[in-house]
Order: C-alpha cells, then sequence, then structure tokens
C-alpha cells in the first residue's frame, strides 16, 4: 500500500514537471478539454435543472395532472370543468385534488406609484398548498373556510411582491389591498422559492366556485387546471385505465358533454412531464450535440498526447529496460494524463458557470443554476475523458521496446502510433461533419420559418393589455362604451395610423376554442370548433389582415344590431367547402340570450385570411371572430399601428389613467417582438448547435493540423532526400496534401453514416427542409472543404521549404 502511494506521488511530481517543459501542449490540451467539459457541463446544468431535478413539492413522483382529451376535435387537450372536478375529486383514484386558474388584478396604487398596477394572480383551491406540502413564510396559506362561495376575500402574496411592493413588512398580515376595486385581507407571505404553477405569479386568492359553476350546464367549460395525487399504488398507466370508467359513466349520464364515439377520454399526465413538454426533446438534442463536441475534444488530446508519448519514446523504452513494467508505464501516463485533465476540469468549471450566465440572459429558460449533480457530472467526465484521452497513448508507449526505439528510430518507432493518430483525426473529421450537418440544418429551417408570413403585417404594431375591475364594470354595455372611448383616444394620437382591441392577439395569451353550432346543417359527431376573437372596428385594418370577401365589423354592430360574425379562409374550408360563406349562420354551440348562442346564431358578414396564432408554420385552424360591441369582455389587447417609430406607451397610460386612473395598462409589447418570443427555443437551440458546430470544426482543424504537421516534421530527411533526388517543391505539397485527402476520406465514411443518423434523429424538428437536403448537404461539403483548406495550408507549405542543405548539415 505505501509502496503504491509513493509511486503515485512519483509520478505526480514528474507529471507536473512535465507540464512546465512541454506549457505550450499543457495549455493546449486545456483549452479543448475546458471547452468539452465546460460546454457539456452547462447543457446538464440546464438539463438537470429542467427534466431531471426532483420537484420541490411533497410525493411529487406521485402527483399529476388531468385533462380532457378530444382527439378529433381542435379543442385537443383541453383542462377541466368544475362539474370534471368534483366528479373526479370524488373518485377514490386521487388522494388528493387541487384546482386552479390563470387571472389578472388591478392592484391600486402602492408604494407611491402614481399609476394603477397590474398583478398576476392564482385563483387556487385550498388543497392546493396542503397537497403541495408547502408553508407560508409569513402568516397562513388558503383554508377550506376562506374557499367558500361568498366568504370575506382574503390574499396570499409572493415572496418577491411582498417585497417589491410592501418594501417586505413584516407586519404586512391583517392589512388589507384593493384589488379590482375589491378589499382583500392579506393572510400569508409564501417563500421566496415558490411561484407555482409559473414564475410570474404574484399573489393567490381563493378559488371559491359557485353553485352556478358546478351545475351540469358547466360542463363544457374545460378551464380549471386540475392537479392531484394518485392514490398509494396507483401508476399513471393505471390512473388512465380506471379514468375510463369515470368516462363510461359521465358519458352514459350527459351524453351531449361527453362524446366517447369521437374518442373523447379523460387522462392524467406526471407533474414533471406536462411542465416540460415544450422543452424536452430540444435539451435532449442539445445534450447530444454536446456530447458530440466531448468526444471530439478527448479525441483530440488524446492525438496531441500520442504526438508526445512518441518524442518521449526512448525514455519509456530505457524505463522499460531498468526494470519498469508495462502496468507501470500505464500507471505514470494516466497520472499526467489525469493532471492535464484535472486542470481541463476546472478551466471547464469556469467556463459552464459562464455558459450557464449567458443561457440565463439570452435563453429561453432562465433559472438555472450549477447544482451538485453537475459537479458530480463534471467529476465523472474528468475520469471518462481520462481513459479516453490517455488510455491509448499509455497503451502504445508501455508496449513500445527498447531494442525498437533505439534502432529503428523515430520514424519506425511512431508508425503504429502515427496510424493510430490518423484514426483518431479520421474519427473527428466525421462527427464534426455530422454536427455542422445538423447545425446546417437546424439553421436552414429556422431562416425557413421566419420567412413564413404570419397571415398580417406586425411591423410597427404596439400592443398591450387592459382589463376592468368586474366590480365597477358590472354590464356590457359599460365593457364595450370603456374600449371603444380608449380606442377612439388612443386613434387620435399624434404619429397613430390605427387603433383597435380585441381578447385575443397572435402570438400572446387570450381568446379560447369553442364548439360551433351550424344552424340548418346535419350535427356530426365531431362537432364544429373554432377558436374565437372579439374584437372592435378597424381590429383588420390595424393589423393589415387580408379582406377575402364581404366586410368587416363597424361601430353598428352594437348590442343593438343583429348578431353579426367573420370567420376565417379555414373555417370557410372546413365547414362550407366548396359554397358562398357570406349569409350563413353560425352559433356557439350553448343556449342563451347572448348574441351568437344556438337562439340567436349570428350571420357571416366577412371572410378574412388566416392568421397564425400561437406559432409561425402550423397548419392553419378555423378561427371566428365576433364584434366586441355585440359580445362585450372586460379584457383586450390594444393594438396601435404607429406611423414611426414613436413608442406611445406614456401616452397610452396616460389617456387610461385619465379614463379611470383604476385600470392598469400592462402586457407593453411590440408585435415582432412577440412573434420572436415564440421562436425563442428554436432560435435559441439553433444558435447552440452551431455554435457546437463552429467548436466542433475548429477542434477537427485543430487535429487535422496537427496530424500534418507532425507528419511532415517526421519525415523532413525523407522529404530532403526527395528534394535531393529532382523532386519538386510542387511534387512535395502534393504528397502532404494527398494524405490530407486519405485522412478527409477517411473521416466522410463514419460522417455520412452519423450524418444519416443524424438526419432521422432531427427529421422532427424541421420545418421546410428536407432531412437530406440538397443547400444542407451542399453547405456541409462546403464547410468541409473549407476545414481541410485551412488545415493543411501550413503543413503543405512548410512541406514545400524543407531545404536539403540545412536537413544534411542537421544530420
Amino acid at each position: 500500500m505505501n509502496t503504491a502511494a509513493t509511486d503515485l506521488t512519483l509520478d505526480l511530481r514528474y507529471g507536473f514537471r512535465q507540464i512546465r517543459k512541454n506549457l505550450s501542449l499543457t495549455l493546449l490540451c486545456v483549452a479543448v478539454l475546458a471547452i468539452g467539459i465546460g460546454a457539456t457541463t452547462a447543457v446538464f446544468a440546464v438539463l438537470y435543472d429542467v427534466l431531471l431535478k426532483p420537484l420541490p413539492y411533497r410525493e411529487a413522483n406521485r402527483l399529476v395532472y388531468v385533462h380532457n382529451e378530444f382527439p378529433s376535435s381542435q379543442l385537443g387537450h383541453a383542462n377541466v370543468s368544475a362539474p370534471d372536478y368534483a366528479d373526479l375529486t370524488a373518485h377514490r383514484l386521487f388522494s388528493e385534488t387541487a384546482a386552479y386558474y390563470f387571472n389578472d388584478f388591478t392592484l391600486s396604487s402602492v408604494g407611491g406609484s402614481e399609476y394603477a398596477q397590474h398583478v398576476d394572480p392564482v385563483n387556487a383551491s385550498a388543497t392546493l398548498f396542503s397537497m403541495l406540502g408547502i408553508r407560508p413564510q409569513l402568516g397562513r396559506a388558503i383554508l377550506s373556510e376562506d374557499d367558500r362561495y361568498g366568504a370575506p376575500k382574503v390574499v396570499v402574496l409572493s415572496d418577491s411582491l411582498w417585497r417589491s411592493k410592501f418594501a417586505a413588512d413584516p407586519r404586512i398580515i391583517g392589512r388589507t389591498v384593493q384589488l379590482d376595486a375589491e378589499s382583500y385581507q392579506i393572510i400569508g407571505v409564501m417563500p421566496s422559492d415558490f411561484n407555482f404553477p409559473y414564475p410570474g405569479t404574484q399573489m393567490w386568492v381563493p378559488l371559491a366556485l359557485g353553485p352556478k359553476q358546478y351545475s351540469d350546464n358547466e360542463r363544457g367549460n374545460k378551464w380549471l387546471w386540475m392537479l392531484a395525487r394518485m392514490a398509494p399504488g396507483v401508476t399513471p398507466e393505471h390512473a388512465n385505465v380506471m379514468l375510463r370508467t369515470v368516462g363510461h359513466r359521465l358519458a352514459a349520464q350527459y351524453p351531449d358533454d361527453y362524446l366517447e364515439n369521437t374518442g373523447w377520454h379523460f387522462s392524467v399526465d406526471p407533474m414533471l412531464a406536462e411542465q416540460t413538454k415544450d422543452v424536452r426533446r430540444w435539451l435532449f438534442l442539445a445534450f447530444g450535440a454536446v456530447g458530440c463536441i466531448l468526444l471530439i475534444a478527448c479525441t483530440n488530446v488524446s492525438g496531441l498526447l500520442l504526438v508526445r508519448s512518441s518524442v518521449r519514446s526512448r525514455e519509456m523504452a530505457v524505463r522499460s529496460a531498468l526494470g519498469a513494467s508495462s502496468g507501470r508505464l500505464l500507471q505514470q501516463i494516466l497520472t499526467e494524463t489525469a493532471l492535464f485533465i484535472a486542470i481541463g476540469c476546472c478551466a471547464g468549471l469556469g467556463l459552464a458557470v459562464a455558459l450557464v450566465h449567458l443561457s440565463n440572459t439570452y435563453g429561453p429558460i432562465d433559472r438555472t443554476q450549477i447544482e451538485p449533480w453537475a459537479l458530480a457530472l463534471a467529476l465523472g467526465l474528468c475520469i471518462i475523458s481520462t481513459l479516453l484521452a490517455g488510455l491509448l497513448p499509455a497503451i502504445l508507449s508501455s508496449r513500445l521496446s527498447l531494442e525498437q526505439a533505439l534502432r529503428a528510430g523515430a520514424s519506425r518507432a511512431t508508425t503504429g502510433q502515427t496510424r493510430w493518430r490518423s484514426i483518431l483525426v479520421a474519427g473527428q473529421i466525421g462527427i464534426a461533419v455530422a454536427l455542422l450537418f445538423t447545425a446546417t440544418a437546424l439553421g436552414r429551417s429556422f431562416v425557413k420559418l421566419l420567412e413564413v408570413s404570419p397571415g398580417f403585417s406586425p411591423d410597427r404594431v404596439w400592443t398591450a393589455s387592459v382589463q376592468l375591475p368586474q366590480e365597477t364594470y358590472r354590464t356590457n354595455a359599460s365593457h364595450g362604451s370603456f374600449f371603444r372611448d380608449l380606442v377612439d383616444r388612443v386613434a387620435a394620437l399624434p404619429g397613430v395610423e390605427s387603433a383597435s382591441a380585441g381578447i385575443s392577439l397572435p402570438f400572446s395569451s387570450g381568446g379560447y376554442t369553442a364548439d360551433m353550432y351550424l344552424p340548418g346543417r346535419p350535427e356530426t359527431a365531431v362537432r364544429p370548433a373554432a377558436r374565437v376573437d372579439q374584437v372592435l372596428p378597424n381590429y383588420f385594418e390595424t393589423l393589415k389582415i387580408p379582406l377575402l370577401k364581404g366586410r368587416t365589423f363597424t361601430l353598428h354592430d352594437d348590442l343593438n344590431s343583429p348578431p353579426v360574425v367573420i370567420v376565417d379562409e379555414e373555417f370557410v374550408r372546413e365547414y362550407f367547402r366548396g359554397e358562398d360563406a357570406i349569409g350563413k349562420l353560425v352559433a356557439n354551440n350553448g343556449h342563451g340570450d347572448f348574441a351568437g348562442s344556438r337562439d340567436h346564431p349570428a350571420t357571416v358578414i366577412g371572410v378574412v385570411g388566416n392568421v397564425a396564432t400561437r406559432e409561425l408554420g402550423a397548419p392553419p385552424r378555423p378561427e371566428i371572430y365576433w364584434p366586441q360591441l355585440q359580445l362585450p369582455n372586460s379584457a383586450v389587447f390594444l393594438v396601435v399601428r404607429q406611423a414611426g417609430q414613436t413608442d406611445v406607451t406614456s401616452a397610452v397610460r396616460e389617456i387610461l389613467h385619465q379614463q379611470d386612473p383604476s385600470v392598469a395598462l400592462f402586457d407593453i409589447e411590440t408585435l415582432p417582438h412577440r412573434i420572436m418570443d415564440s421562436v425563442k427555443l428554436r432560435r435559441f437551440v439553433a444558435w447552440l448547435l452551431n455554435s457546437f458546430a463552429l467548436v466542433g470544426m475548429i477542434l477537427a482543424a485543430l487535429g487535422l493540423y496537427g496530424t500534418l504537421a507532425y507528419l511532415v516534421q517526421l519525415r523532413r530527411r525523407e522529404i530532403a532526400i526527395r528534394m535531393a533526388l529532382g523532386a519538386t517543391p510542387r511534387a512535395v505539397a502534393r504528397l502532404v496534401a494527398r494524405y490530407s485527402f486519405t485522412l478527409t476520406a477517411a473521416g466522410l465514411v463514419p460522417g455520412i453514416l452519423l450524418c444519416a443518423l443524424a438526419a432521422r434523429v432531427t427529421q422532427s424538428f424541421l420545418f421546410n427542409v428536407a432531412p437530406l437536403d440538397l443547400g444542407t448537404l451542399a453547405f456541409t461539403a462546403a464547410g468541409l472543404l473549407f476545414l481541410v483548406a485551412i488545415a493543411t495550408w501550413s503543413p503543405l507549405a512548410h512541406a514545400a521549404r524543407v531545404s536539403t542543405l540545412a536537413m544534411l548539415h542537421d544530420e
């Protein structure tokens, strides 16, 4: 044991001396490894934080979201209704359930602010906090008596809101605040690390649903998020099977609301899977790409260490002759390699911290930290890298005999090492080509996505949200009057071309999807459905949505006029194929006295072009527009087309303040920025993979350059003799170029196979780009030729300048 420790100590001391002696090689190896280990650690930190890190809730692995599935309808993946929630809560399938929905409140002037301020609340059942197992840092959470219909209004604050608006006052409990012109008593403040269900949540108020929401007439309104804890021993698969039984019972009892013959059913999804469904596959793609970078880095370092071991071949042979066993030599070389990699790993951790900071600043995920698991990965990468980079040089060096090293000379002694180095370089080229191919395909896909027309003109369009407090504005007429006056005053501002408003906005929240009823047509098993928007006059003109037929809304389309609607081109194609839609009747699939109900159907007066609502390039879905003056809503998005680059935010806020100081302006953004936000994840991954491809190409070029430079150095004597016998510099250059071409061709074999594999893996990520697109292949080939040219030029020039006289003098 003491002997082993002594040997290790000696190896470490000798390794440090070798590092100081070969400082340039050390720095190069450290830089290459730092890039590979740092990038891999940073991407894993994001991957772990989003996909692998356990949720900070009690028994989080048993928490699931409950949904309604409508596979044959545009409703698709929907939430639950209040009656659904009540029925499923009573079932033994779940040990606990909770429900919530997102809301908008206006917080009356607090902390000296002149204007009313918008806050993001969540209406949650009292069971939510106990189910998650999170206690407030101050006060208490919502209790069952708070969650009764008609109970006194209470609110729980987030830590960020408590600090920003109430100066972290520890005596805040018991105070009242005005939310939407109603008094709420503050009963608690949650911990700083609790922001469920999304980071922007600022407060929680009781769900407190009334008898009307729980009535059977509301079974079609799927607006509640339902969270549940599965009973002990129940798996998600088992839960889905049991929910089928519940669905059968409800379908038999309420056949008009639960259409099993269309494929409708309840489903559960694990909480973590539901929260990460949009980013999961993109993060795994990024992690696979960075794994390729680490592999290139390890093979590059392995090639560099092969060069060093060939220089030290005689030293190793002498050590062997003096009694060192192959195992002892192997240990020494691996110890020296481990020192290189340990230094590279430390540098890589520093790079990982910087990369995570950049990702938090510019990427779609802004909360990542370097967790202990990421540090554990870095340690594991050190061990793996030591084996990948050091094992081959160590084995080859430990097997070299004294007789071969001293008798054959450098060129023969390292023939085997040169062959292995060539194999490593060919592998690097293959991986780099696959990376470049994948990055090019995703980059071209992203560019093509941005070229898709959204169906309107977003340039110079300013948007913002306004919500009226229901306590103050109780009637539909007051809603319509307020927003009509607001839009008229905004449209009169200098530098404003036009203005309007709607409850929905492309690439924003708002709007909803509803079942439709088409009078005079036979009802089908799968009911017609469409996305619904309610807009003021001049909405289509402001966004420049093309009018294809008929007319748009005017101020006369109000509560005193017959109900009218405008449909989009996809609605006509889906439900009025081959017919003139103008004059057709359309209604919401519900009875009532409101405009557009089955009892008061609306007449189609216009057809407009399709508009992308959530993501560019998505297949169009039917959309229907109701006049806001006939079907008013308490919340709208303002849309303002500006004449130039002026910002109307201050002017609109002042108009709103003059009109009603208790109403807030919020969610202010330009429409182009909203569109770019919708592709933020695609853009980030495309940028990330292109960066990885660039790094991979540089490392592969470095490996090819090192191999060619070493070849020239190794064969200087042969080159000198060739030139003495009449070979021209051009002929010598061709010799080096031929070897470079051979290495590149060898790398293309695995490269083509990896490209084919990458094409299959990334096919679902591409938009309007074929997996083996000609443009992608051409750019990849051009990139490879550029890499080879850069890596070959210097060794080729050096070989052509070999001096016969200088070589003979050295000999």
